[in-house]
């Protein structure tokens, strides 16, 4: 069972997200890639999308916490697109 932090839960609401959109992407329900944080050790990042909506949501993958949302960048949505496009191949 996720978790938000306040400061999640505040993204979610001024970025015209639901919740649901972002479990959809971490529960595998939609296409998502995962990478671990450069920074963070106990961090995962997921990239995902959600109808037109591209989303990178940061989680605590050991206290299973969702840290923030934000749109993906430029350059972070088409790596996606690109690996996303390569897995179906």
């Amino acid at each position: 069972m996720w978790k938000f932090t306040k400061h999640a839960l505040i993204r979610i609401d001024e970025r015209n997200y639901t919740q649901s959109e972002l479990l959809s992407v971490l529960n595998g329900d939609v296409p998502a890639i995962i990478y671990p944080s450069p920074k963070e050790e106990s961090v995962n990042l997921y990239y995902g999308q959600v109808d037109e909506k591209y989303l990178m949501i940061p989680v605590d993958i050991e206290k299973k916490t969702i840290i923030t949302v934000r749109p993906m960048r430029k350059k972070e949505r088409s790596t996606f697109l690109k690996e996303i496009k390569d897995d179906k191949e």
